[in-house]
């Protein structure tokens, strides 16, 4: 039974242009032989989803495969003249009678795949990443040669009509089975299905019709995007007659020397010495629009964390942005002077009569009880 090409790409008979055009899109990419070479049934899947697509998107191709199942419209108007020249011969009528248990016309039809992506690498600093960036990138992709404008002939106009086809790209045959005639449709072999004989080659291209250019585009690099992170560029890639494919950029970014970056926060280990730990101080730390002043309240533990809110880095799906956080560390000194020793014994033994006098007060209560 012949293929539904609605289903192949997965809308209804009732889809727009533009949501068979994504549907495509989606798939084309999907089933990429280029990107699916473990998989040995992706090819035969690429081409069902190219040979729909090429009928679908043509308004006119779709209209007939609609009225008659095919996108040439009735396959047996011009058959022949059987039955007083009436357009139906007996070999048509059998054989549209058992087109439906898979005995009926059929057509091998081009399938015109979209072009391969491209993909390529950019390197980024720390600072362009989390602010954004437009650069430039050049690199070279299949276009449309500009001498023969695509044809493959000289000059865009050395080229005659194919004579086996007459200018169709299709050819029509007659096959006698055991359930009749049928028609079938395929590829004309000597235009390759262009309608068009080459008299004399486009030298700049050799004939093919396009030709690797080296190309300049300006990318806008988005601000928030991480190392390892993949902008993708619809129809930036290499061309072919069923589209041009996508441009890859893979995106490498340094690391700051300071701050460590976990998503959309930041973060680093700051030591202080411990008499700041203890006093208080402030302290100046980085973040991405520059330096932060940083309030260390007396007494700071060693580990402690301090969260400066909405300094991080922009989210690429929002406007919000993460946190920078701080862990202090303390750094105790490697050497004390007499007065040093003597102030630090003092205090000392403060805390430990301090520690004396709350045990025996616990002590006293308990006794009460």
């Amino acid at each position: 039974m012949a293929k539904n090409f609605y289903e192949v790409l997965g809308v209804s008979k009732s889809a727009s242009a533009d949501e068979i055009k994504s549907a495509y899109r989606k798939l084309a990419k999907q089933y990429h032989p280029d990107l699916n070479k473990d998989n040995p049934d992706a090819a035969t899947k690429f081409k069902e989803i190219n040979e729909a697509y090429e009928v679908l998107s043509d308004e006119t191709k779709r209209a007939n495969y609609d009225q008659f199942g095919s996108a040439e419209g009735n396959p047996y108007a011009n058959a022949g003249a059987g039955f007083g020249g009436g357009g139906f011969g007996f070999e048509d009528i059998f054989s549209n009678i058992f087109s439906g248990f898979g005995g009926g016309a059929t057509r091998a039809r081009n399938s015109d795949p979209i072009g391969s992506d491209i993909v390529l690498k950019m390197h980024l600093t720390f600072d362009e990443a989390v602010n954004g960036v437009s650069k430039n990138i050049t690199f070279s992709r299949v276009e449309t040669c500009n001498e023969c404008r695509g044809t493959g002939a000289k000059n865009g106009t050395e080229f005659t009509v194919c004579t086996s086809c007459n200018g169709l790209g299709r050819i029509r045959y007659q096959q006698v089975t055991i359930i009749g005639t049928v028609v079938n449709e395929s590829t004309c072999k000597t235009c390759g299905g262009t309608g068009k004989l080459i008299k004399e080659r486009c030298s700049a291209c050799g004939g093919k019709g396009n030709s690797k250019q080296t190309v300049t585009l300006s990318v806008d690099i988005p601000a928030g995007i991480d190392d390892g992170q993949t902008l993708t560029m619809r129809g930036k890639g290499n061309m072919a007659k069923g589209g041009n494919g996508d441009l890859i950029i893979n995106v490498k970014v340094d690391s700051h020397p300071m701050l460590t970056r976990e998503g959309v926060n930041l973060s680093m280990d700051v030591f202080i010495p411990y008499v700041d730990a203890i006093l208080g101080t402030k302290i100046k730390v980085p973040i991405v629009s520059g330096t932060y002043d940083l309030t260390i309240p007396p007494l700071t533990q060693s580990g402690s964390i301090f969260r400066i809110k909405g300094k991080g880095i922009k989210s690429l799906r929002s406007n919000a942005y993460g946190d920078v956080l701080i862990t202090i560390k303390t750094e105790a000194p490697k050497s004390l002077d007499k007065a040093q020793k003597e102030k630090l014994m003092e205090i000392k033994e403060n805390q430990n009569m301090n520690s004396y006098t709350r045990y025996k007060s616990f002590v006293d209560k308990m006794k009460k009880m």
